[in-house]
């Protein structure tokens, strides 16, 4: 999954930020533009994965509990401030970003756990029936799990213009209060590899079906994300059991 495994944040954007963070680090670079010794192109590139080092910090400052506390660290807006003055073009991409950086922050904060759904299992999920179970019995063994998808799994969902595309790698983070999942999603697609990042809320007690059924509710028209969800919520269940049926 490139998303937990590529380099997002070049070396000379640490070395801009540690001349002092956001600021000192625009400062910088429009020294260096002026003396010809950074390109416009590399210059906005720099400034705008400065903002992925001051995620970082803002992820540690708030213990990786929730995207949003990140997202609202002082610091980590200055950063984006600092971006978006530079190239306001950049908006869209920052915050697709930083949304991806931060979800790989708390998957490794807590540990890198990856989980292989053996074939056989994986071609099952397809179908699982979640009825009996409730948002109570899904139980990670930590924040952030990434799953092996193999090709058994044949999770193919259809984008806006009907043209199906092959899931993998789907990569849950888990927030609390209110309790939720984060689930980040690659996929091949005609055009290269593209990405998702959707959030299904799971109140206590909540019947899983119910959960994935608010979620359908709410989700753009023409996607059908319900085979994600009950493949992930199956794969969960099944490689961490209920307490009752572990």
């Amino acid at each position: 999954m490139q998303i937990l495994t590529a380099s997002p944040i070049p070396e000379d954007s640490r070395r801009y930020w540690a001349l002092g963070g956001a600021e000192a680090a625009l400062e910088a670079v429009d020294r260096d533009i002026k003396a010809g010794a950074i390109s416009l192109p590399h210059a906005a590139y720099v400034l705008s994965t400065v903002t992925l080092v001051a995620l970082e910090g803002a992820a540690r400052r708030t213990g990786h509990r929730r995207l949003r506390d990140a997202i609202d660290d002082a610091a980590y807006q200055e950063a984006v401030y600092v971006a978006l003055s530079f190239h306001p073009e950049l908006e869209a991409t920052l915050n697709r970003g930083a949304i991806q950086y931060w979800l790989r922050l708390a998957w490794e904060e807590g540990g890198r756990d990856t989980r292989t759904v053996p074939a056989t299992l994986a071609a099952q999920l397809r179908t699982m029936e979640l009825h009996g179970y409730r948002t109570d019995d899904l139980r990670l063994p930590h924040r952030g799990l990434h799953l092996a998808v193999p090709s058994e799994a044949g999770l193919e969902l259809s984008a806006s213009n009907r043209v199906k595309w092959t899931a993998t790698d789907p990569h849950i983070v888990v927030e609390s209060e209110p309790h939720l999942w984060l689930l980040c999603l690659e996929a091949l697609t005609g055009e290269g590899r593209a990405d998702h990042v959707l959030t299904m809320n799971l109140p206590p007690g909540m019947a899983l079906e119910t959960s994935i059924a608010q979620h359908e509710a709410k989700a753009a028209p023409n996607f059908d994300w319900r085979p994600l969800w009950t493949w992930a919520i199956g794969a969960v269940l099944s490689l961490t059991p209920p307490a009752s049926q572990a």
